[in-house]
């Protein structure tokens, strides 16, 4: 049987309470008790970049997910009760929206052919007829390059969100919700 091997060793200043890897690049994006979050090179342990909590969006991050295309990175925060979209190139938040009940975990998928569920999204010939219709994009040319990023040239995705509660809720391209399942 194949063991893992470690390769480096790096102390941080605070307790680590989540770690994702990225689906397709060499980053591990970290939590840390104080509420921030943090995105590392796999290979070193290199720093990219760090958001540290803000009154804004919040301070108690309760889960994180990459898209399954690894540019953008998902968090939950259960004091706002917020979700937040944040692009891996620099740690600005593309987009974030409110939900009702605390996200205690999220999974984001491409939706494919296999993924019975969600079979009638990938058949439909054009998105437009199960999706709600897109808001315009805004004026600010700084705006409309987060947008694109969110929903540029990629697959449907769908952003799975649990609650404490035990509500599911799923979220095309991670920003509009199309399905909501209570007990």
């Amino acid at each position: 049987m194949r063991s893992f091997r470690q390769v480096g060793e790096k102390q941080l200043p605070h307790e680590i309470i989540f770690m994702s890897w990225s689906p397709r690049r060499d980053l591990i994006a970290l939590v840390n008790k104080t509420g921030e979050v943090l995105l590392h090179r796999l290979a070193n342990i290199q720093r990219v970049w760090n958001l540290p909590p803000n009154e804004n969006t919040g301070k108690e991050v309760s889960c994180l997910a990459w898209r399954p295309d690894g540019k953008i990175l998902a968090f939950g925060l259960a004091d706002t009760r917020r979700v937040v979209l944040c692009d891996v190139e620099k740690p600005e938040t593309l987009h974030s929206f409110s939900v009702e009940t605390t996200v205690s975990c999220m999974h984001w998928m491409e939706v494919t052919e296999e993924s019975s569920v969600l079979t009638s999204f990938y058949k439909a010939e054009n998105e437009s007829n199960i999706l709600p219709k897109l808001p315009a994009l805004p004026k600010n040319e700084e705006k409309s390059d987060e947008i694109l990023k969110l929903l540029g040239d990629v697959k449907l995705n769908a952003l799975v969100l649990g609650g404490e509660s035990g509500q599911i809720e799923v979220y095309a391209y991670g920003m509009y919700k199309i399905a909501t399942i209570t007990e």
